[in-house]
């Protein structure tokens, strides 16, 4: 017997008396108090004024994120709303003074009942699984979004984005400048973000815009996005990721192309270039830090970060070409530079073919 044959049972079984009792009037003023409480508790949440940002998006794909869970609600709601219904119906057609209602207490099966109670439910679910299908790959954050009708030919903006503790560095090595905690985009123009994380794992999001992703370290992930109305919109940290994740928010900016322009000029007059020792400095943890903007930035600074080493260490893809490099030949044991391989030739003979290998390996060594 299913839930629902259960509850229709119950309620045919067992009746509350012809004259309520002194408990059954306090438990009656109790659901009603509790009613009232709720209907207010609503009115209260819908009139607070508060920005529901992800039901106002700015661009397509927060728009076609909206329509789907708009959707996935509505085919969820299928179920809900009839069991409300019943629920209501059936206390009011079983109640006690109702004496016209059928009393069966031996009802036990209906196979028209079953038959309504798992086949809604499986259209429903394979109705959100066609959905979800569609959607995942139509919203994959790998597929770059097109430029505004209106900008056919507008070239798609590069930015690369680390997640510090706490806070968001963007750099635009189109432009050849960096801003921490601020970002900005043209109108209708697409935007390709790189995304990789130089502490813990974090989650780069703007609501009004659509697509989360996350930010992990030694991983590169990717998202494209698109604004198609100038504001500014908030970004926050969706991943809890430390003492200071309640301050890890940045602003982006939606501006027309010449209010992009000069936004760009701005943050090159800022005068502070972002080199080795200023990134360290920045990657310390910190909280609630200001807009900043840099100039002079390190064209490779992405890829050392994504690589492990910014703080000057050996990069871990070339750490993997050396190793790969010493696999070559079956005598090339040692992996060091020349001076080195030297100062050890005192102590251990090295063979001709050895110390060919040790210079093959030095010579493709990066320079740090």
């Amino acid at each position: 017997m299913s839930d629902f044959d259960f509850a229709a049972a119950l309620a045919r079984r067992f009746r509350f008396p012809e004259q309520p009792s002194p408990h059954s009037n306090m438990l009656r003023r109790s659901i009603k108090r509790g009613m009232s409480l709720l209907a207010l508790g609503a009115g209260a949440a819908v009139l607070s004024g508060c920005q529901m940002v992800i039901l106002d998006p700015k661009g397509p794909v927060g728009l076609a994120e909206k329509d789907l869970i708009i959707l996935a609600v509505l085919l969820m709601l299928i179920p809900v709303i009839p069991v409300i219904v019943m629920t209501l119906w059936f206390a009011w057609r079983y109640r006690a003074s109702n004496t016209k209602a059928t009393y069966d207490p031996d009802f036990e099966h209906s196979n028209r009942i079953e038959a309504v109670v798992w086949a809604i439910p499986t259209l429903i679910i394979i109705a959100l699984g066609t959905v979800t299908w569609i959607s995942t790959h139509e919203l994959d954050p790998h597929v770059k979004v097109q430029a505004a009708a209106h900008k056919p030919d507008a070239k798609p903006i590069e930015v690369e984005v680390v997640s510090l503790d706490w806070k968001w560095l963007f750099i635009y090595p189109q432009y050849g400048i960096a801003t921490v905690n601020e970002m900005a985009m043209p109108v209708g123009t697409p935007v390709h973000f790189k995304l990789t994380s130089a502490s813990v794992m974090n989650s780069f999001f703007i609501p009004q815009l659509g697509s989360q992703i996350y930010t992990m370290t030694g991983m590169q992930t990717q998202l494209s996005l698109r604004a198609d109305h100038e504001g500014v919109y908030d970004g926050i940290s969706a991943n809890y990721s430390g003492e200071g994740f309640a301050g890890m928010k940045f602003q982006a900016h939606a501006l027309s192309d010449a209010d992009f322009d000069a936004w760009i000029a701005k943050a090159r007059t800022s005068g502070q270039a972002l080199d080795s020792a200023t990134y360290l400095s920045l990657a310390k943890p910190g909280m609630f830090n200001r807009p900043t903007y840099f100039t002079s930035i390190d064209p490779q600074l992405f890829h050392k970060v994504l690589n492990g080493c910014a703080d000057g260490s050996l990069c871990k893809d070339d750490s993997v070409n050396l190793a790969r490099m010493k696999t070559l030949d079956p005598d090339a044991k040692f992996c060091e530079a020349p001076e080195d391989a030297k100062q050890r030739a005192g102590q251990t003979p090295v063979t001709q073919q050895t110390q060919s290998n040790v210079a093959l390996n030095s010579a493709v060594a990066p320079k740090i």
